[in-house]
């Protein structure tokens, strides 16, 4: 809220100032700090610094009044105890951390200081490529205070979030225990590697399969409440995934203490504090990540509700890892827990490798088998269509079977690229089996009034496709993009932001790529020839806006008529045309959410897809041969590879030609003589 509609300055440090007293830590006061902190060029440029630095008087005081003297104490007791020895277990610490190298050092040397063998623990910190304190955190990557632990990496990524940051952390960790961090945290009392060893060598005499969740505990939960959590390899290696990703932060830990309370397999790790420097308990500074943080906590609500909702998948999650507990607990080689790869032995500050590295090459059948089904889903696909295009139905579907029968494909229409095996495969499916169709319904006649205020104005965002234009038999189609590539399409949304605001509040249409949200309008007399969507992961939700008479959709062996209002769900991996007969545009707005019943490691896979565009591109260049690709002013450049090259050199050359352009059905030929 701007400064001019609240308190005073002096007013609004007056309550800010409150905060210090536990009873006052409301979620107005949350809101006044997060006001004063955006209104940087009014109250907030002196009101959020004195507010800061009283915190951290608090802090100095606490520090030297409880959290050193209870070091002093754990490192005497720890010293003091005796037992017998248990196995050392090798962690991985997952860190996302953004513009606070600081508070990352902090609790590195944290953890190096109070940890009995730093040699066996990694660590992995996941920075946004554009965090203005990204040099800060390289030289601390490097830094050789850190060189106790067994390697330090610094994973540099674009601002995905931090329940993917987690995940993509988890797929580089090396450690048979993963352990959630956070650059607000401070470790305290020392011995809490010899700790984790203890319960985990407890837990395991019970429970072999070494499915399980540890927290540390040392009497600040006296609700019964449990902080960043840490699992075992078999446990991440069971779900495919560390956190869920279709929650902006709040509900992610919550998924995982949930999960582990359905199996019985939550365990404290007593006698260890780790502090929280939490900013709405005032002991950390108010900075630009907790105005970050505070941003997505406006959309809690939501995730709560989501949470809710969503406890049937939780449900499977929990049965997943329920059968991985009752496996043969031979799989574990001595009765051990499970490893991953060898640990580095020196500190590794490291990047991202090329994102598009050639793939080791693999002579296994499985390999040999994924390489044919890929190559031949591809040609196949690309006769049907052109069979399709040409008019020639059934030499299409003859086609089809004869790639069913040949292992290419499971059914004649449904022919994705991307096949996820063991999903249901039915063209339509029950909108009443997706909660969020009840919400778009409800907001119905809000979204048909925006799109219709914005079609057919001179700034009308919705224009001839040009993605899905060799599509069009005849006609016009036109599309404008809201989301798209895992990302908001802001030259497109500023002329939707009541559907963006109504969209936003469904993470399950906007937390994955490739999913799109498309305003889709189809002129009278168009025909969009039958084709088939890239992956069965997807499925496609129409709402329809404006449905006139004369227009109609086949899924498979299904044909329908939209109704407005209504909403549609199909499997767009299903072969399905659109035709228009009528004599008005037909507009609807399209929504990709993810298959219900993908799960594991598919469901994983194409929630961390964040690198989508990229992949197009680089499929793209390697499909056709290029070898590269650049722009020239208004022109794109492709540089074939020398084969392909010197293959068109020696055709243009025999045929006298420059240059062709192939503009629909029509070819353009161009000759130096033509110029002469």
């Amino acid at each position: 809220m701007p400064a001019t509609d609240g308190p005073s300055p002096m007013r609004a440090l007056g309550w800010l100032l409150l905060g210090h007293l536990a009873r006052y830590r409301t979620a107005k006061l949350q809101d006044l700090a997060t006001a004063t902190l955006r209104d940087a060029g009014g109250r907030g440029t002196w009101v959020v610094p004195t507010l800061n630095a009283t915190i951290r008087i608090r802090h100095a005081g606490r520090q030297a009044l409880y959290l050193r003297p209870r070091q002093m104490i754990s490192r005497i007791a720890a010293s003091a105890r005796t037992g017998p020895a248990v196995p050392a277990q090798q962690i991985s610490v997952l860190c996302p951390t953004r513009d606070r190298p600081a508070g990352l050092y902090r609790l590195l040397t944290s953890m190096a200081r109070t940890a009995v063998d730093p040699s066996r623990i990694e660590i992995l910190c996941y920075v946004d490529s554009d965090d203005p304190r990204l040099a800060a955190y390289r030289r601390l990557a490097a830094s050789r205070r850190l060189r106790r632990f067994a390697r330090v990496v610094l994973h540099v990524g674009p601002p995905v979030g931090v329940p993917p940051a987690w995940n993509t952390l988890a797929e580089l960790a090396t450690g048979g225990y993963l352990a959630m961090a956070n650059d607000d945290q401070l470790y305290v009392d020392h011995g809490w590697d010899v700790a984790l060893d203890r319960r985990v060598a407890q837990v395991a005499q019970d429970h072999p399969d070494r499915v399980a969740c540890l927290y540390f505990d040392a009497g600040q939960y006296p609700d019964g409440g449990c902080d960043f959590p840490i699992v075992s390899r078999d446990w991440y290696a069971t779900l495919g995934y560390y956190a869920p990703e279709l929650f902006q932060q709040w509900q992610a830990e919550r998924w995982i203490f949930d999960l582990a309370r359905r199996i019985d397999r939550l365990y404290p790790i007593p006698g260890i504090f780790v502090d929280h420097l939490h900013y709405q308990d005032y002991k950390a500074p108010f900075d630009a990540t907790y105005q970050r943080h505070r941003m997505t906590r406006e959309k809690s609500l939501a995730d709560q509700a989501l949470f809710i909702r969503t406890a049937p998948e939780r449900a499977r999650a929990a049965e997943l890892l329920r059968r991985a507990m009752t496996a043969d607990p031979a799989r574990i080689p001595g009765g051990q827990p499970s490893e991953g790869p060898p640990m580095a032995e020196t500190i590794q500050p490291v990047e991202p490798p090329p994102a598009h590295r050639p793939a080791p090459a693999r002579t296994d059948d499985t390999g040999t088998r994924q390489y044919i089904l890929q190559t031949a889903r591809r040609y196949y696909g690309n006769l049907i269509d052109a069979w399709h295009y040409g008019g020639r139905p059934e030499e299409a579907r003859a086609c089809a079977d004869l790639a069913v029968e040949q292992g290419v494909w499971e059914h004649p229409l449904q022919r994705a690229r991307e096949h996820v095996p063991g999903l249901r495969a039915t063209p339509l499916h029950d909108p009443d089996d997706f909660w969020f169709v009840g919400y778009l319904e409800e907001h119905y006649p809000q979204i048909r009034a925006e799109i219709e205020q914005v079609l057919d104005r001179p700034a009308d965002p919705v224009r001839p496709t040009t993605d899905d234009n060799a599509l069009i038999r005849r006609g016009e189609w036109k599309q404008a993009h809201l989301f798209r590539d895992g990302q908001w399409q802001e030259d497109v949304c500023r002329h939707f932001p009541a559907i963006r605001a109504i969209l936003a509040q469904i993470p399950e249409v906007t937390t994955f790529n490739p999913g799109v949200i498309t305003v889709s309008r189809v002129e009278p007399g168009t025909h969009i020839m039958p084709h088939c969507g890239p992956t069965n992961a997807l499925l496609r939700v129409h709402l329809p806006i404006r449905i006139p008479p004369g227009v109609w959709l086949r899924v498979a062996d299904h044909t329908t008529v939209w109704q407005e209002g209504r909403c549609l769900v199909f499997d767009d991996s299903f072969e399905h045309e659109v035709g228009h007969d009528g004599t008005q545009d037909r507009v609807v707005l399209i929504l990709d959410t993810l298959h219900p019943d993908l799960g594991g490691d598919h469901r994983a896979r194409l929630l961390q897809r964040r690198l989508t565009t990229e992949e197009q591109i680089i499929a793209f260049l390697r499909d056709g041969g290029f070898t590269g690709v650049a722009k020239n002013g208004d022109h794109i450049v492709l540089q074939p590879e020398p084969g392909l090259r010197d293959m068109i050199q020696r055709y243009m050359r025999a045929t006298g030609i420059d240059g062709v352009e192939l503009r629909g059905d029509d070819v353009i030929w161009h000759r130096a003589d033509d110029k002469a």
